[in-house]
């Protein structure tokens, strides 16, 4: 029996928004150190929405999953509401197993510094003004 459920492996096969982003805003990178999963979070923010996002993640099947939905989850979401996403939304989306937790938490450390990234260069091109 499959401990994955078919919109988890639909996402891992078919991932959405997969993806380098030359016009980002904000880049994000999180890894987890015990299995070696990295993701990395391009936003494109304007008029402070997530105006698109894509990703590159290496790793499990959960953690390329977790990173697809977690982005469909926030593109067109405002910067404010799409930090606050908690990984447990990502997790339940998908069905993902307790085990697997780490997946989704990394998806939204990317996300979240991605966010942040944005932010920090915004804060920077006001202060060059």
């Amino acid at each position: 029996m499959n401990p994955y459920s078919d919109i988890l492996l639909d996402h891992f096969l078919y991932p959405r928004l997969a993806g380098n982003m030359p016009d980002a805003t904000g880049i994000g990178i999180a890894r987890y150190p015990t299995c070696g999963d990295v993701t990395r979070v391009f936003v494109r923010v304007e008029d402070d929405l997530v105006a698109d996002a894509r990703f590159q993640a290496t790793g499990c099947g959960p953690g390329i999953a977790c990173a697809s939905a977690m982005l469909g989850m926030v593109v067109g979401r405002s910067v404010e509401s799409a930090a606050a996403l908690p990984a447990r939304a990502v997790a339940d989306a998908i069905q993902l197993p307790e085990p697997k937790m780490h997946c989704a938490d990394l998806a939204v450390a990317a996300l979240r510094q991605a966010l942040e990234n944005d932010r920090a260069r915004r804060a920077e091109g006001d202060e060059a003004r």
